[in-house]
């Protein structure tokens, strides 16, 4: 039976500058440290005519089961989205549902949204077993990529994150956050 020792998930420098031409957020960085599950590196970058998601790495180290060494990584998935002409007028953040379950033995990402006015960009099921990555962008479906990795050992559902954008003229600087357990509710 697998006993839960050490999760901790730190959220460093999330950085939102928002005013009445664009909306910028910079290094939203988080870290979760599982025993030998490391989840490093997820950027978000969102400027007010470019959209791009920088290093989304994943890695899986040493993991001992069976006596043996059971190792998975991947490093470095960029993926860049560029859409133009985006009018936001008002601006609204809301950050609700911040949640974390733990299960049994696999990691599971699932349903990170951002949501603006005239604007939707839709992050779903992210899956390292299935592994379907899908981009919802004015009612256009794309599927960035797609891998097929099975991994026999994990399950870890990491978040529901949700941003809804009204408003103008809110800045947020150097929000830290460390938390050791399973729920966050950030109003």
């Amino acid at each position: 039976m697998l006993t839960y020792l050490h999760y901790d998930i730190t959220i460093l420098y999330y950085d939102i500058t928002i005013d009445y031409y664009g909306n910028t957020m910079l290094h939203y960085d988080i870290t979760v440290f599982y025993n030998d599950i490391t989840i490093l590196h997820y950027d978000i970058t969102m400027l007010y005519y470019d959209i791009t998601i920088l290093h989304y790495d994943i890695t899986v180290l040493c993991y001992d089961r069976t006596m043996g060494h059971y190792e998975i990584t991947m490093l470095c998935c960029d993926i860049t989205v560029l859409y133009y002409d985006i009018t936001m007028i008002y601006y609204d953040i809301t950050i609700l549902h911040y949640d974390i379950t733990i299960v049994h033995y696999l990691i599971t990402m699932l349903y990170f949204a951002v949501t603006m006015l005239y604007y939707d960009y839709t992050l779903i099921y992210y899956d390292i077993t299935m592994d379907y990555y899908t981009i919802k962008m004015f009612h256009y479906d794309i599927t960035i990529f797609h891998y097929d990795i099975t991994m026999l050992y994990y399950d870890i559902t990491i978040f529901h994150y949700d941003i809804t954008m009204l408003y103008y003229d809110i800045t947020l600087l150097h929000y830290d956050l460390t938390v050791l357990y399973y729920d966050i509710t950030m109003l």
